[in-house]
């Protein structure tokens, strides 16, 4: 991929529950809110120019926590 690409908040559950499955996908979004807030519009704002690379480091740095 040559492209950078953007991540939207607009992820379905079903599929952070397919990567993750359902225990960790709710881990991982509790820790969003408690990184970003609950309103849909600051977690929008907070992320919008995350790329998919940054959100997968993200990720591996929070299994390898243990925190999902």
């Amino acid at each position: 991929m040559t492209e950078t690409q953007i991540a939207t908040v607009e992820v379905p559950f079903e599929a952070l529950v397919k990567e993750l499955g359902a225990k960790r996908a709710i881990k991982f979004l509790s820790e969003i809110r408690q990184k970003y807030g609950d309103s849909v519009v600051e977690l929008r704002r907070a992320t919008e120019k995350l790329t998919i690379e940054q959100i997968e480091k993200e990720i591996e740095r929070l299994k390898k926590e243990g925190k999902i």
